[in-house]
């Protein structure tokens, strides 16, 4: 796919943006469970279904879902996407009660930049940048420092198991991001979460209907924690997210961008939650920030907007 040059800083700013959205939803999701006794796999499936039904609402009242190419790449595309968002948040989300938080996250955001920058490297046949190289190790660094992972210390079957899932989250998100570098002709951002994003939330829902899919059990202040996680850290912030990389993001850049996350969540955790910060969450902050600058955007010699990975193959 060529995106004009003039577009990809706002591309970037879309990225960085569903960086920030993708932030405020573990603070949403917080106060959904201390409302509900739905579980986390519950939760996850309700967010995917409501923010695809959203948007199969609003792409059906703009025409955009009647024109949603019926052709074998359109529905490839949707289906390895809706599969890919289901893995993501299957594997995560266990990750999580067997590792705990700090840990799956680390492996989970960590890995997904290093897998893209590999396939892109693959593919192009040459070596990542220098400024993504370091942006790189400042990113998985700073992830490190901002989620504090400590040692794991319990059955180590379950902690072998819960690093494996983490690490296909990641991979799985790094697929979402590879996948969604190339446009299919018709198939807008929005059309893409309605379909996608549906289907992918009535997968998760299979598991969630195992680990305990209580709905009675949810009151008035949870389905509104519910509804925000459905219409901002997910179609919002994926319309951002999926807008950015058909504008020319690399992939790389964009997996770099998404942990801005982090950040967010770490700033909302502090105040609005009151958590310390420590200076290692602090340094890693700045590493975080770091690695983001370094892959902004670039003016080239000839004047053109490039990016610090920009010679992908078929972009």
């Amino acid at each position: 796919m060529n995106a004009p040059a003039a577009s990809r800083p706002w591309g970037f700013v879309l990225v960085a943006v569903a960086g920030v959205l993708w932030g405020t939803g573990g603070l949403a999701a917080t106060f959904a469970a201390q409302h509900s006794t739905l579980s986390w796999p519950a939760l996850s499936a309700l967010r995917l279904v409501a923010g695809g039904l959203l948007m199969v609402a609003l792409t059906a009242a703009t025409g955009e879902l009647r024109r949603i190419p019926r052709t074998p790449a359109s529905l490839r595309h949707i289906g390895l996407t809706a599969l890919l968002s289901a893995v993501y948040q299957g594997a995560y989300f266990q990750a999580l009660a067997l590792v705990g938080v700090a840990v799956a996250t680390v492996i989970a955001l960590g890995s997904a930049p290093v897998a893209v920058a590999i396939a892109s490297a693959i593919r192009g046949r040459r070596m990542p940048s220098a400024a993504v190289i370091v942006a790189l190790v400042a990113a998985v660094v700073g992830l490190i420092l901002v989620t504090d992972a400590p040692a794991v210390a319990s059955d180590p079957a379950k902690t072998a198991l819960g690093v494996l899932l983490a690490l296909v989250a990641g991979l799985s998100f790094a697929g979402t991001t590879v996948v969604n570098r190339r446009a299919v002709p018709g198939l807008t951002p929005a059309a893409l979460i309605a379909t996608s994003f549906t289907v992918a939330g009535l997968l998760v829902a299979i598991w969630g209907a195992f680990a305990g899919f209580d709905l009675m059990g949810t009151d008035a202040a949870g389905w509104a924690w519910i509804a925000f996680l459905a219409a901002v850290p997910t179609v919002l912030a994926y319309l951002a997210f999926f807008g950015g990389l058909l504008r020319g993001v690399p992939s790389t850049t964009a997996a770099i961008l998404s942990l801005i996350e982090p950040v967010t969540a770490t700033v909302l955790a502090v105040t609005v939650l009151r958590e310390p910060l420590t200076l290692a969450a602090s340094i890693g902050i700045i590493l975080l920030l770091l690695a983001v600058v370094l892959v902004r955007p670039q003016r080239a010699g000839d004047g053109a907007i490039a990016t610090v990975d920009e010679a992908e193959p078929g972009t």
